[in-house]
């Protein structure tokens, strides 16, 4: 007579492959969705910190000219001593010559729009144009 034994393996615990790989695959687009919140929400906090600066540097630049009669021929006019008598700044930090996306600010005189100056960023994109958030940002429309 063959007697078979069996194994009791009893109640098996823990998950399996499929749930372990079922609940990884929520993590990753939860994970996804979240990364990309917060990359847009560090687009819309650079493009506010830009204009700040751009209206900071407009007040400097109305500074600059009540001082000297004239407005600056660069923005380095503002922060940095350029020979007039009449000069009283800094007007501006070197620091905030520079957009947050680590690039220089335009700036013309004259300006856009018939104003005597204009200071622009050409914003998330870093080239000029672009809509939404690669939009330019420009002293004439803050």
């Amino acid at each position: 007579m063959n007697k078979r034994k069996h194994i009791n393996m009893g109640k098996q615990t823990g998950f399996s492959l499929i749930e372990i790989l079922v609940v990884m695959v929520i993590m990753a687009t939860i994970m996804g969705i979240v990364a990309n919140n917060i990359g847009k929400n560090k687009i819309k906090a650079n493009i506010k910190a830009a204009e700040i600066t751009i209206s900071k540097l407009k007040m400097a630049a109305e500074n600059f000219n009540t001082d000297l009669g004239y407005y600056p021929r660069t923005l380095n006019d503002l922060a940095e001593d350029n020979g007039d008598s009449n000069w009283l700044g800094p007007y501006a930090k070197k620091k905030e010559l520079k957009d947050p996306w680590g690039e220089e600010f335009q700036y013309s005189n004259p300006g856009q729009n018939d104003e005597e100056f204009s200071i622009s960023s050409f914003g998330n994109d870093r080239s000029p144009g672009g809509t939404k958030f690669d939009k330019d940002i420009n002293s004439w429309e803050i």
